[in-house]
């Protein structure tokens, strides 16, 4: 309804986690092995690809907004505000090494003037991102396919950016650990080089890439997939024209 609204058709849908990976991925992270999160405002998406193929997917129902929620209550703010300081500690905390961050700029309605490093992403974020990367780890377990991911974690969308949220990974996972960033594109692009548009790029990278085999009822076999996914990828095509 959404879509249709601002006068658009619905060609087909896309799993965003796929979407994504095909944004912030390399060629040689998939043949290697590697492990997509797309962490976004509700869920967190996982793919896994082994060999080059798309071998692994869930989704978990959690993400970046519980971290807000638990900043809210922990600071006894609004969503709103809770929301841009966790932004704004992101920004900043690469400039000023200081521990009390001062929140003058953000104007809000709390009249919050600082915080203290420490105790909001050390008390507050990172045991909400620990146990995150905790439900995504057992998640890389429940998969069987831990041992053949050598290139690591690929974190992408918008709570990629949360402050502490590669340590925490590190830390938790025990294998590297990167921030995708689309990559591939060309022309007015700075403000869709974050984390944050992965999806959105990687869909338009799968539109362009199967739009020919969309229109002849092939675009299947642009996605490499194996196991399970296979089987399904097969039933499908099954039922293609």
């Amino acid at each position: 309804k959404c879509v249709s609204e601002v006068g658009c058709d619905i060609s087909g849908l896309v799993f965003g986690g796929l979407a994504s990976s095909l944004a912030v991925l390399t060629d040689t992270e998939k043949e290697l092995g590697v492990v997509c999160v797309d962490i976004g405002g509700g869920t967190t998406d996982i793919v896994i690809y082994v060999d080059g193929a798309l071998s692994y997917t869930s989704v978990l129902p959690v993400g970046a907004r519980n971290v807000t929620n638990d900043l809210a209550i922990g600071l006894r703010i609004s969503l709103e505000s809770a929301e841009k300081i966790k932004i704004f500690i992101s920004q900043v905390r690469g400039k000023d090494k200081e521990d009390e961050i001062d929140l003058t700029p953000l104007a809000l309605p709390e009249e919050l003037k600082t915080i203290s490093y420490k105790t909001v992403v050390e008390g507050i974020i990172r045991p909400r991102l620990n146990e995150l990367f905790q439900m995504i780890s057992s998640e890389i377990k429940k998969s069987n396919l831990a041992g053949l991911t050598p290139a690591g974690l690929v974190i992408c969308g918008g709570g990629a950016l949360t402050v502490g949220l590669v340590d925490s990974a590190k830390r938790i996972l025990s294998m590297p650990v990167r921030i995708g960033v689309p990559s591939g594109l060309s022309g007015l692009i700075d403000e869709i080089e974050s984390p944050a548009f992965a999806a959105s790029v990687g869909l338009l990278k799968y539109s362009l890439d199967n739009v020919e085999e969309a229109s002849s009822g092939n675009f299947l076999d642009k996605i490499p997939l194996t196991g399970f996914m296979g089987k399904v990828g097969n039933a499908l095509k099954s039922l293609l024209p």
